[in-house]
């Protein structure tokens, strides 16, 4: 029998701690050696950053690629200079040099996926671009 891991969604860890949404992780939580993914939950009018963060800033990778699938809902999503509209079923593929950030600029609540290869230190694999998407 080959090994396989099941996570029940009441046992998936949540990283928005107070904040409105939720920043589901399941690929580490599963045990991935190979794959991040990560379900993001976007309350009405809130930005896809940190609790606490600055929804104005940006971010890009030094060597990963995601892609983003909707699965619920409206993003709205700012790539390099360019902003369009995502809804559900819509899928982006971001190269790791291009600058991102998310926001969820409805009245309902939007859900999106998060695909990448996995990197052990997160933190180190992001850089960031301050007043990228001011307000």
């Amino acid at each position: 029998m080959s090994e396989y891991a099941v996570l029940r969604a009441e046992e998936v860890p949540d990283f928005t701690g107070d904040a409105p949404g939720a920043f589901l992780g399941y690929g580490r939580s599963l045990g991935a050696e190979q794959l991040a993914l990560n379900l993001r939950v976007l309350a009405p009018h809130t930005a896809h950053v940190a609790p606490g963060g600055d929804p104005t800033r940006g971010h890009s990778h030094r060597t990963i690629e995601e892609i983003y699938l909707v699965l619920a809902g409206e993003i709205t999503i700012k790539l390099g200079d360019d902003v369009t509209t995502l809804g559900p079923r819509d899928a982006v593929r971001i190269p790791p040099e291009t600058t991102r950030a998310v926001r969820n600029e409805s009245d309902g609540e939007a859900a999106f996926l998060l695909v990448s290869t996995r990197v052990e230190d997160h933190k180190a694999e992001s850089q960031w671009h301050e007043r990228f998407w001011p307000d």
